[in-house]
This record gives C-alpha cells, sequence and structure tokens, in this order.
C-alpha cells in the first residue's frame, strides 16, 4: 500500500489515490507554512506507479532535489525524496510504492480505516454504524442502516455520527481475480441450520453448485436464524417472494432480547465479513437493507432448519 515518511518525525502515512498536497483544509498532507500554496502539489496514482504533480506552486516542488515546472508530473519510485516550498525544507521518502488501498480517512486527522475482504465498518468494526461494501458488479456502496443505501466514488466525502470522512478508491487498481469457490452468489447460496433443543447453539453450513462449506457455530447465526424463520414464515403464507422475510430491525433487537440496535449492527457486519472470507463474491448481501427503512431480511430464500 503507496506510503510516505516524514523524515523528520518518522511517521508514515499511507497515499490516497488523489494525495493533495496543500494549506487549504482539504488536503490530504496539510502544511501551515506561509511558503506553502494552497493547492501546492498531488500524489496521483497513475494506474501503474505513483507520480507527483506541482499544482503551479508560488515556491515549487523538489523530487530528489530537481524542481518540477508548474504542472509538470514526475514519477515517483521507492526511496525518492520529496520536498514542498524549499529544496532543503522537510522531507517526504517514498518508502511503499505499491498501489493505494481502499480507505476511509477521517478529516480530523486520524488514523484512516482500511477495508477487508470487501468491507470497511465505521467509525470501527466493533461499533459498525456504517459500512462501505463491493457489490459483485465492483461498485462500492454506503449502508447507513437508519437512513440510505447509496453508491460511493472516490475522494467522496461523508459523516458517520458527526463526524467526517473521505472515501479513497482507485478505480485503476485491479481487484484480485475471484477463485473458483469466490464465485458463491448469496442468490444461488442454500443455507441449512441444525439447532440445539434450548437453541443454545445454532450450527450453519453452505451448500452451492455441490460444494459444501462449514461456517460452524458461531453466536451470530443465531440472528440469521431468526431472520431465515421469518421468511420461511412469509413464504408459507403464501405471500410474494419480494416481501418475504423483511423486518424492521428495533423489532428484530426487540424480540431477541438485544439490548440494543447496535448489537445487530455488530452481528450484521460479522455475519457479512464471515460469508465473505467463505468465499461469497457478494457477501453484503447474505443480508439484505431496504434503504431508508430500518429493514432487513436474510438474502437468500434457499433455506432449510433442522433440530439436532
Amino acid at each position: 500500500m503507496g506510503s510516505i515518511r516524514d523524515l523528520s518525525e518518522g511517521k508514515a502515512s499511507l497515499l490516497e489515490p488523489e494525495h493533495l498536497v496543500g494549506r487549504v483544509e482539504t488536503s490530504a498532507l496539510k502544511l501551515s507554512e506561509r511558503y506553502i500554496s494552497g493547492r501546492h502539489a498531488v500524489f496521483r496514482w497513475n494506474g501503474g506507479r505513483w507520480q507527483l504533480r506541482d499544482l503551479g506552486s508560488r515556491n515549487g516542488t523538489f523530487v530528489d532535489g530537481i524542481r518540477l515546472g508548474p504542472g509538470e508530473d514526475r514519477p515517483l519510485s521507492l526511496g525518492t525524496k520529496v520536498s514542498f516550498g524549499k529544496r532543503d525544507g522537510d522531507q517526504w521518502e517514498i518508502v511503499d510504492d505499491s498501489p493505494p488501498v481502499v480507505m476511509a480517512v477521517p478529516l480530523d486527522g486520524g488514523d484512516p480505516v482500511l477495508v477487508e475482504t470487501d468491507l470497511l465498518a465505521l467509525p470501527s468494526k466493533d461499533d459498525p454504524l456504517a459500512t462501505i461494501y463491493r457489490g459483485a458488479d465492483g461498485a462500492w456502496f454506503l449502508e447507513q442502516p437508519e437512513t440510505s443505501i447509496a453508491p460511493i466514488m472516490n475522494s467522496q466525502t461523508f459523516e458517520v455520527a458527526g463526524r467526517a470522512w473521505r472515501f479513497c478508491c482507485a478505480a485503476s487498481v485491479p481487484t484480485a481475480p475471484l477463485s473458483a469457490s469466490a464465485r458463491i452468489g448469496v442468490h444461488s447460496a442454500k443455507l441449512h441450520f441444525s439447532v440445539s433443543r434450548d437453541e443454545e447453539h445454532v450450527t450453519l453450513r453452505m451448500e452451492s453448485d455441490g460444494a459444501t462449506v462449514s461456517m460452524g457455530a458461531r453466536a451470530h447465526n443465531y440472528l440469521l436464524l431468526t431472520l431465515a424463520r421469518r421468511r420461511l414464515a412469509d413464504v408459507a403464507r403464501g405471500l410474494p417472494e419480494a416481501t418475504c422475510g423483511w423486518t424492521y430491525q428495533d423489532d428484530l433487537a426487540r424480540d431477541m432480547a438485544t439490548a440494543s440496535t447496535q448489537l445487530i449492527n455488530l452481528d450484521v457486519f460479522r455475519i457479512r465479513k464471515q460469508f465473505a472470507a467463505a468465499g461469497v463474491a457478494d457477501a453484503a448481501n447474505v443480508i439484505e437493507r431496504r434503504s431508508g427503512t430500518g429493514q432487513l431480511r436474510i438474502g437468500t430464500g434457499l433455506l432449510s432448519i433442522s433440530r439436532e
């Protein structure tokens, strides 16, 4: 993951796909010295390597001591040193020249949150008030359970619980090809629940295209089981498939004796992460949400439940 290190302080920072340097508040590398221009320079991933462009700065941008012309791009490599405004000023070194990672960067200067298995929880994976996930078609979505689900693009800013963030994703960075197991889709997967008589243990397995994947006995399986029962009950009542299984999150938390919807959100994130790790290409759809309604349901109708 592309990164630079401040040689005066020794601190390393991840590079955004468009990493603005300057005095303006939106700068990824914000410098306050008066000899720095508002929009001074930009690190940019061009699809194959990092480059640095001077944005017409007043006092210049320097790469290994050589000043760039206004608007000039200069390719960067591991060990390249750059400075801004002064040839002999503070320097930053390229310490990783690999492609940028998908991440959400807090605008208040905190540490970025990195994507894992195409899922990213904010403000953290232990308190997932919002989730960013990649759909099966490669597009990214921002899901805020109480408000909306919408596509999200590189450099787009948004708020979670009053804190401002910027989403970073380079469209030109290729994703790893899916293995045979990773071609599993939620809607074609059959889920089998095995439930102990006291309902203390719920074991889950997934079947798709003749392959069986054991999902084990996890505490969050009970949430999936509850959603499966609701979808199957609606099917038995003869409701249209598109309406089957939808339930309000507040009702679900109450019926499951869950203290808060926060715990539901945490279980939803853990379930999606587990399915993504198991090779499900659209793991976010294991639990679907209706935008702006507070409703959710299990994402497949291929379900069976048995007693141990």
